[in-house]
């Protein structure tokens, strides 16, 4: 019985008809042709016409026509979903959606007007989709969508979750295991080791860009003139020390690179293993002359003035090579390679412990980033046919907190490498915290764009931009009333003359205003975007993704099953590769570490030691 006043609900109109020819008059050419036809109509059945059968058909015809061409528009009208009055339901009309294979395409929602399912074909989302709004209004609801359908699919995805949510972690877990690609599902968790692959951000890239991924770590010095040179001069020890790590095939990480630019031992060790003749050895010495100083009769490198130049590099990256950051990046053999995470489809969640670790953290966010781009390049150079497909998403959520100003390369030409960019931000100033010319990028490269509501009327107001504007037609009515009484100064008779007077006059007016205004943009309900697909305006509503972790009750203790645990892989050194373990030496280093005056008297006494022996002999 509910089911059936529902539908009985559902099938009387939504505005009454007196409503509805208020709000439309009759009135235009339009309505002035249909009241003729079934004037025409009507005029056939005068007797005159009687037994005129092709006069008769004509009548019925104009006549069907005319009511059709009056009620139409006005039945249409008082049945229509589209609401666009109301404050908080309302319901916005939606462009004509396209047919798409569901096959070469991403759900993104359904109309809220027609339910209509709304697809983004691939070659449109490899153009890349921007997700901004506040927080907790649908932005994660949808880069959960488009990463279940991914799952089933065989694709691959990389998450960036600017929290450290167990819920969407485990979430997404279940997930992978109901796809059967648990496997395939790696997590990056600095907050907690044992339940994180690990991964080294340094191994991929040539010396620039390993180089250029450390140096994110610095702040940007480029109105700074005196801060850029030691950023430049860092920039050259980077360079160099790789460039020679390289062409020795030896395999490093922080904790190396560390004890490399903290001890002239190990530096000079470094000298020593790399090839003789190579272009990196020379490069490696060009640059360690400088630092040189002559010691009886020797050159040694003064390990003192390098550390007063570059020594704060080395204070920055400490903080990866130690505790809970240490025991995931100090590897030879990270299980996480972002190459091989596109290539081969797999599936990386990354946690960002912002709120406990802020710093580190924007910072680890940053070299991942700059790592990406490594991998995305090298993805571009492969053949076409083994470019991941369907296209790779990569969800960057709170994008904002943790962009370059180098990721705006990656979002103009990651298309090329079979990858779909999927920024989220809560608004435009997010962006523009790098640079406005960036923001203006970002927006630019991001074919779509899926706008939830907003906490801001400045966001509000240049999303409502970005959707663009409208010419609408406002009538204006007015009535007018008047009356005069006159008489002749000089008459010769009683008359005199008086008047009343009324008119109606009707004025169209052009206006131009936002397609979705401001303030509807501000009162969207949670899990309802307005999507554009290039010019094409839609209001959706995104599907919620649910999981058992959902129906957990407040205070529940969660079931072991649904704690993903990610598989722990055995990697092995590539051929020919090896470590260089200089870290794990760190004692037969720490000589160069003390004092100068200590240093000469533990030469002394290695000397008499050398006499004494040679003595007894």
């Amino acid at each position: 019985m509910p089911k059936l006043k529902q539908l009985y609900l559902a099938l009387l109109p939504k505005n009454s008809f007196s409503e509805v020819f208020k709000n439309y008059p009759i009135l235009g050419a339009r309505d002035a042709a249909s009241l003729t036809g079934i004037a025409l109509g009507v005029s056939v059945s005068s007797p005159i016409l009687m037994g005129n059968a092709g006069a008769l058909a004509i009548g019925a015809a104009t006549s069907f026509l005319g009511s059709m061409g009056i009620f139409k528009s006005r039945m249409e009208e008082a049945y229509d979903p589209v609401d666009m009055d109301s404050r908080i339901d309302f319901v916005l009309p939606s462009d004509p959606v396209q047919d798409v294979d569901e096959k070469e395409s991403i759900l993104l929602g359904y109309t809220v007007d027609k339910n209509l399912p709304l697809r983004l074909p691939y070659d449109l989302s490899m153009r890349h989709l921007a997700i901004v709004g506040a927080s907790g209004v649908g932005k994660t609801t949808l880069g959960t969508l488009i990463l279940w359908q991914q799952m089933v699919k065989g694709g691959g995805f990389i998450n960036i979750d600017a929290k450290v949510d167990m819920d969407t972690k485990d979430g997404l877990g279940y997930l992978a295991k109901c796809a059967g690609r648990d496997r395939d599902f790696y997590i990056l968790n600095v907050d907690d080791p044992e339940n994180s692959n690990t991964y080294n951000p340094l191994l991929n890239g040539d010396p620039d860009e390993v180089a250029s991924r450390l140096l994110n770590l610095i702040p940007a010095t480029e109105n700074n003139p005196g801060a850029d040179h030691y950023r430049q001069l860092a920039n050259h020890a980077l360079t160099a020390v790789i460039g020679g790590l390289k062409a020795a095939k030896l395999r490093y990480h922080f904790d190396d690179l560390i004890t490399v630019f903290q001890s002239a031992a190990a530096m000079q060790e470094l000298v020593n293993k790399v090839p003789r003749g190579s272009k990196e050895k020379k490069n490696l010495e060009l640059f360690l002359d400088k630092y040189r100083k002559l010691e009886r009769g020797q050159a040694v490198i003064d390990i003192v003035k390098l550390k007063a130049e570059i020594g704060g590099l080395a204070g920055r990256m400490a903080q990866f090579s130690q505790g809970k950051f240490g025991e995931i990046f100090n590897t030879y053999t990270p299980e996480i390679d972002l190459f091989d995470i596109i290539k081969n489809n797999k599936m990386l969640y990354i946690m960002l412990p912002t709120m406990g670790k802020g710093t580190a953290a924007l910072n680890l966010a940053k070299m991942i980033l700059s790592d990406f781009m490594s991998a995305v390049y090298k993805v571009q150079s492969l053949p076409k046919s083994m470019r991941p497909w369907p296209p790779f998403p990569a969800f960057f959520d709170e994008f904002g907190r943790y962009a370059i100003a180098e990721s705006a390369i990656l979002i103009e030409q990651a298309r090329s490498a079979g990858i779909s960019i999927m920024p989220g931000f809560q608004g435009y100033g997010n962006l523009a915290d790098v640079s406005d010319s960036f923001a203006d990028m970002v927006l630019q490269s991001t074919w779509t764009k899926a706008m939830f509501r907003f906490g801001s009327d400045e966001s509000a107001e240049r999303s409502a931009d970005i959707i663009g504007k409208i010419k609408r037609y406002q009538p204006t009515f007015t009535d007018s009333e008047s009356s005069s009484d006159g008489a002749q100064l000089l008459q010769y008779a009683p008359q005199s003359t008086q008047g009343d007077g009324e008119g109606t006059g009707q004025a169209w007016r052009e206006i131009e205003e936002h397609r979705v205004s401001i303030d509807k943009l501000s009162s969207l309900k949670i899990g309802q975007a307005i999507i554009t697909i290039g010019g094409d305006v839609y209001h959706v509503r995104i599907p919620r993704i649910t999981t058992p972790i959902d129906d957990e009750k407040k205070g529940e203790k969660r079931k072991p099953e649904l704690i993903f645990k990610p598989y722990k892989h055995r990697v092995k050194l590539p051929f020919g590769e090896k470590g260089l373990d200089i870290a794990k030496n760190y004692e037969k280093f720490l000589l160069e570490n003390s004092s100068e005056a200590e240093q000469q008297r533990r030469r002394e006494e290695n000397r008499k030691k050398k006499d004494t022996k040679g003595g007894g002999q």
